[in-house]
């Protein structure tokens, strides 16, 4: 188990208590300038921040009360930047060997080509930086980075510098890695899809403090406010007001006689009359050309306003009626779209399922624009 406790006021500040078990993979994730690279770096014993403590295991890395600093080079952490960071004049076998620690030179030897055979890299040990493509470049630092055994491994947007389709076999890659080694990872990256298909726990980090850690599909389903939305990528943040009634707990969307009411689940937290962020995740969405026969609840009117197709995806922005010029956007396939007939100026009804309403009161000093 990781355990970190990292505190300074600057250059980039830092508030943040962190932990990642052996054997899980934390995402971090946040806007350029939230600590997220500086955190690593700590980690690592490339950054001594102000104040702190950090562990593994049973092993004392950091803490500034004592004066204990252990060295980058004893903390046995692999290491895997965006732009690779491999020495150019050195073949991909010797880059990787450089890195394993004792053992003979053909001890070494042996154990780099099987870390580049392990990265389907076996045939290209002889090459160069130059002669080997950006996903083969990555292999190679990854390899690197596990030369050394390491007790923690660490990426840096490790994945973000080559095209989509290396992109996802370097994920596997990952995944494979993660059955056979049980080490903490932690792992920084924008691509919030990323996060979602390898994570374990998604932190979210702003200014250098944690605004929200838990599995990525509860944190992006149910983000702790309307910031947290934000930074997760929901596009359509709405406001409204909670209500309660003879039938259960009722969100009022816009204001006199056009809003709308929609059923949503009491969890008891939120008193009558409060005003309220909320959010819905496109798969809590149902979107009809007409009315359902039966058992429909939530359903409310919207005018196509846009379709954009993207590759496999498509992209609906509609507008709702009634609910103060609200918007609304909603993902789904392109077959479906193509077979569903719609078009633009078309009204259509959206099911909203209340399991996927979640509502955040509105507190003064939450930020809602991204």
């Amino acid at each position: 188990m990781l355990q970190a406790s990292l505190h300074q006021t600057g250059p980039i500040p830092l508030a943040l208590d962190l932990r990642c078990a052996n054997g899980e993979l934390l995402a971090l994730v946040g806007p350029s300038g939230s600590g997220k690279t500086s955190v690593l770096r700590s980690l690592a014993g490339l950054l001594r921040v102000s104040r702190g403590r950090i562990t593994l295991n049973e092993e004392l890395w950091f803490d500034s009360e004592q004066g204990i600093n252990v060295a980058a080079e004893r903390r046995g952490v692999g290491m895997v930047f965006q732009h690779y960071a491999l020495f150019p004049h050195l073949s991909a076998l010797d880059n990787v060997g450089l890195a394993i620690p004792g053992g003979s030179k053909l001890q070494r030897r042996e154990q780099a080509q099987q870390l580049l055979a392990d990265m389907q890299l076996d045939g290209l040990a002889t090459r160069r930086p130059e002669q080997l493509s950006g996903g083969q470049r990555q292999r190679v630092a990854l390899a690197r980075a596990l030369a050394r055994s390491p007790k923690l491994l660490l990426l840096d947007e490790a994945f973000s510098a080559v095209d989509q389709p290396t992109r996802y076999a370097l994920w596997e890659e990952l995944v494979k890695l993660r059955e056979r080694l049980t080490l903490p990872i932690i792992m920084v990256t924008h691509d919030l899809r990323e996060a979602r298909m390898l994570a374990d726990r998604l932190c979210i980090l702003e200014a250098g403090t944690a605004l929200q850690d838990g599995p990525p599909e509860r944190v992006l389903a149910r983000p702790r406010n309307a910031r947290v939305a934000a930074l997760v990528g929901l596009r359509d943040i709405h406001c409204g007001v909670f209500r309660k009634s003879d039938i259960g707990a009722l969100l009022q969307w816009g204001e006199g006689e056009s809003a709308v009411l929609l059923q949503i689940i009491d969890k008891g937290r939120i008193e009558d009359g409060t005003p309220v962020r909320w959010v819905i995740s496109g798969e809590y969405i149902q979107c009809h050309s007409q009315a359902p026969s039966s058992g429909a609840i939530n359903l409310i009117a919207a005018e196509l306003l846009e379709l954009r197709s993207l590759g496999e995806t498509s992209t609906l922005k509609l507008a709702i009626q009634g609910a103060a010029g609200a918007q609304v956007h909603l993902d789904i396939g392109t077959r479906q779209l193509k077979q569903s007939d719609w078009r633009k100026g078309q009204v259509l009804l959206l099911e909203l399922d209340p399991a996927g309403i979640h509502v955040m009161p509105v507190r003064s000093s939450i930020r809602t624009n991204p």
